[in-house]
Parts: C-alpha cells; sequence; structure tokens
C-alpha cells in the first residue's frame, strides 16, 4: 500500500521514525556511554542502517521518511567527522601537535618567523621520527585494526568510514605539507598522496597481507 497517501498512517510512522533517531540521541549521550569515540560510533552505525534500511525498501519509503533520511544522513556525517578526528589525532598526536603549534603562531606572526618559535631542527626532528614511511605504514595499519574492531561486521560500515577516513587523512596531511613548505621549505615525506596509497593499501582487504601486518601493530587499541 501507498503509506505516503494515508495522511493518519504516513503521520504515525514518521512520528515512529522520529523517535528512534531520538532514543538513538539519548542512548549515545548517557553517562555509561564512553563519550571519546563508542557514543559517536553507536550514532554512526545506527543512522547508517536506518538510512540503508529505508533506502532499500524502496523510494516509496525513501520519499515518506524524506524528513528522517535527512536527519539521519547529518548525525552520521556529524559523528563519522568527529570519530575520525579523534582517531587521527589519537594517533598522529605528536604530529596533529606540532603543526596545531605552527598554524598558531604562523597567524600571530607570518610564515617566515615560524621557525624563531619552532627552530628547524626540531621540527625536522620530530618528521623524521613521528612520520617515516615505515612509523606512517605502522600506524595507518593500526588505525584500520582498530575501527575493524570498534565496527560491526554486520553493519557493514567499515570500507564506507575507511573512504572517508581516507580522504580526511589526505585534508590533513595536504595541510601539513603546505605549512612544512611555507614555513620550513621542507618537502614532507611521505606526502599526502604518498599517505593516501598507504591507506588504501591497509584497507585492501581482510586477507590483503597489509591487514594481517595490522592486527599484528594492533597491540594497544581501545
Amino acid at each position: 500500500p501507498d503509506f505516503a497517501s494515508i495522511q493518519v498512517v504516513s503521520y504515525y510512522l514518521q512520528k515512529l521514525a522520529g523517535a528512534e533517531l531520538e532514543s538513538l540521541r539519548l542512548c549515545s549521550e548517557r553517562e555509561t556511554t564512553d563519550q571519546q569515540y563508542a557514543a559517536n560510533v553507536m550514532r554512526m552505525e545506527n543512522s547508517y542502517y536506518f538510512s540503508q534500511q529505508i533506502k532499500e525498501r524502496g523510494p516509496e519509503m525513501s520519499v515518506l521518511f524524506a524528513k528522517q533520511l535527512t536527519k539521519a544522513s547529518a548525525v552520521c556525517k556529524q559523528s563519522t567527522d568527529a570519530y575520525l578526528g579523534w582517531m587521527i589525532k589519537r594517533e598522529f598526536k605528536a604530529l596533529h601537535t606540532l603543526f596545531s603549534q605552527i598554524s598558531r603562531i604562523r597567524r600571530d606572526v607570518g610564515d617566515k618567523d615560524v621557525p624563531i618559535h619552532i627552530p628547524r631542527a626540531t621540527f625536522v626532528k620530530t618528521l623524521q621520527k613521528e612520520s617515516n614511511r615505515e612509523v606512517m605504514k605502522e600506524k595507518i595499519a593500526t588505525i584500520y585494526a582498530r575501527m575493524e574492531k570498534h565496527l560491526s561486521e554486520e553493519g557493514k560500515l567499515l570500507p564506507v568510514a575507511w573512504k572517508a577516513l581516507v580522504k580526511v587523512l589526505y585534508e590533513w596531511f595536504g595541510r601539513w605539507e603546505k605549512l612544512s613548505t611555507q614555513c620550513y621549505k621542507h618537502v614532507l615525506e611521505p606526502s599526502a598522496v604518498d599517505v593516501v596509497r598507504l591507506a588504501k593499501q591497509a584497507g585492501g582487504g581482510s586477507s590483503s597481507g597489509t591487514n594481517k601486518e595490522a592486527k599484528q601493530h594492533f597491540h594497544s587499541a581501545v
């Protein structure tokens, strides 16, 4: 039946769908839910599942629940962005701290004077320790293994979330690459493009050698 054309049924179905999304919000905000990552994982998976289930039932259902789909998509994007940001800051803590400081100093004094506040030797030493190719490969593998643990197989969100993470990594490392060049005339290696390649390799499939390596490096993940 065309539920959308039956006004009373349409109203209560939409109220029910809205109540489900509100229940998700309340559950994710409970004191017992870890707010660092678990709340975002809960919102990500459930809003994504909600949207997929509606869409799989055909265009009529998508039209009927258009408002709820829009809200679910917004919840999924917001929580995914927060989760990925937390994940990258956690694994690339030293790099994130370094470039955040550089960005702040640059706004205050300009590109040329940044090395006065953070000496070039300190900058290069940090990069050599935190962003050489092998370290980057290990960190990205750890992120994949951690994400694999956080996201349920039934939710089928891992490939989608990893694709989003690859995009965010490219954006972050692209900015850091630009800051490195502008403030220190130093070429960041591996580059943002190289980081994307490493990330795509890490997410290449559950039977891949890189994925097995990810599990080997996954020692202290949440």
